[in-house]
């Protein structure tokens, strides 16, 4: 088995594909894929078009003859690519009249070096690739295949947005119990939290509001936390589901019956509102026994920028140092998305300036010249190289499983997300806890 790169002209369609009963010819099972797919198959033209092919999805193929391949996984991008190229192929076939407008006008701003060469994986025969076929297409498989998201991983990708923002204040913030804290990270309702934060009514009752994607509010951090955390555990414990909560009237019904323990006391509020991502474990009353404690203990300092007070380096690169600078001086709650790339920055030139100096090759040679490794690469190589200095290994553990973990806040994933992706924000936590 192997990866290959091929040309669209390459491709020949499996005509015992499982989508389509068994064509006779090429003619046929294009056909019939067009037939099964209809406007998905145009919605599939003009996202390549525009897009390009998915870089994670690779064809699965097997040789046909001396430089042809069938494809056994990817028929329905083939056909697509092959109208999108050649758009006249559709006058042979019976194709509606508005799915084949849409994709002869896709077909006006395709170029096929956009895409070529495809990436494809060959397999020896069929039998070899059905095992991979099942693993994609027969569900999760108790995690051999393509395990879908959960509603609050979708959230996360999309963005912290109000619900997500509640969620994670209780989870930070409400010292919940391990059995609390595994239903929140199982298949937690986000959508349901999501259906009542959005209505005013509710909103005006636990005393938050929306602002720019930011769920607010003016209470002091022990009574915000107090609805949010009922109305999390409540669905998380299956207490309250959407059915129940399907109409306005009954989100607004089912906060007002909150008792003293529940509801917050809206006669507290400052008149100020901030986002509930800025409220601090600071600024929650402590037990009586943690004050007088407290009063016998040297007072920490307070974290207001990325760089504690207590760190300090000594940086021998001018630029290096100066983004050092910026670092410890921006303050976190005014400037998250300067810190966030300028952590991105921080790492990745302080590592190129190691390995430089090493002698450790910033660059890899590859068939198509020579590319940058990835910062993943380059850290791993720099705490590989460190530790044959004498550094001790275990000391680098919590970086390596940043690099290792997505969720992690120092995962590289999300230090490129900040820079290159519109839809995520870099919160305090996440950027401390880096």
């Amino acid at each position: 088995m192997s990866a290959k790169g091929l040309k669209i002209d390459q491709l020949k369609l499996d005509l015992v594909n499982p989508r389509i009963t068994q064509a006779a010819d090429q003619h046929e099972a294009m056909q019939r894929i067009i037939e099964d797919q209809d406007i998905k198959l145009a919605n599939l033209a003009e996202n390549i078009v525009e897009e390009g092919l998915n870089p994670m999805d690779r064809l699965l193929i097997m040789r046909d003859g001396d430089d042809n391949y069938t494809v056994l996984e990817g028929n329905r991008r083939v056909v697509a690519l092959k109208i999108l190229k050649n758009p006249a192929i559709l006058t042979g076939l019976d194709v509606r009249p508005g799915l084949q407008k849409r994709l002869e006008t896709a077909a006006l701003a395709f170029d096929p070096q956009s895409v070529e060469p495809i990436a494809c994986f060959e397999v020896t025969d069929r039998a070899a690739g059905n095992s991979w076929i099942e693993q994609r297409h027969n569900g999760e498989d108790e995690g051999r295949g393509i395990v879908n998201w959960s509603g609050l991983a979708s959230s996360r990708f999309r963005g912290r947005d109000p619900a997500l923002q509640a969620l994670d204040f209780v989870h930070q913030h409400g010292k919940l119990t391990d059995d609390q804290k595994r239903l929140l990270e199982g298949r937690f309702p986000i959508t349901t939290l999501d259906r009542l934060l959005s209505t005013p009514g509710v909103r005006s009752k636990i005393g938050f509001d929306i602002k720019d994607g930011k769920l607010l509010t003016a209470l002091p951090a022990d009574e915000a936390l107090k609805p949010l955390k009922r109305m999390v555990l409540d669905l998380a414990e299956k207490k309250i589901n959407v059915t129940r909560l399907k109409l306005r009237d009954q989100q607004i019904e089912y906060v007002s019956q909150f008792g003293k323990t529940d509801a917050p006391d809206l006669a507290k509020s400052t008149g100020k509102s901030r986002p509930v991502e800025a409220i601090e474990e600071r600024e929650f009353p402590r037990p009586a026994a943690a004050q007088s404690a407290k009063a016998t203990t040297a007072r920490q300092p307070v974290r207001n920028s990325l760089v504690p007070r207590v760190c300090k380096l000594n940086v021998s690169n001018a630029k290096i140092g100066e983004i050092y600078g910026e670092l410890r001086s921006l303050r976190l709650a005014q400037h998250p998305h300067a810190i966030s790339v300028l952590l991105r920055v921080f790492l990745e030139t302080s590592v190129d300036h190691y390995l430089t100096k090493a002698g450790v090759k910033l660059i890899v040679k590859t068939g198509g010249g020579d590319k940058d490794k990835p910062l993943a690469k380059k850290v791993e190589e720099a705490i590989e190289h460190l530790v044959k200095q004498g550094a001790t290994k275990k000391d680098f553990a919590g970086v390596v499983r940043g690099l290792s973990v997505k969720a992690h806040p120092l995962s590289v994933d999300l230090l490129h997300a900040y820079i290159h992706n519109r839809f995520v924000s870099p919160t305090e936590r996440d950027l401390t806890a880096a």
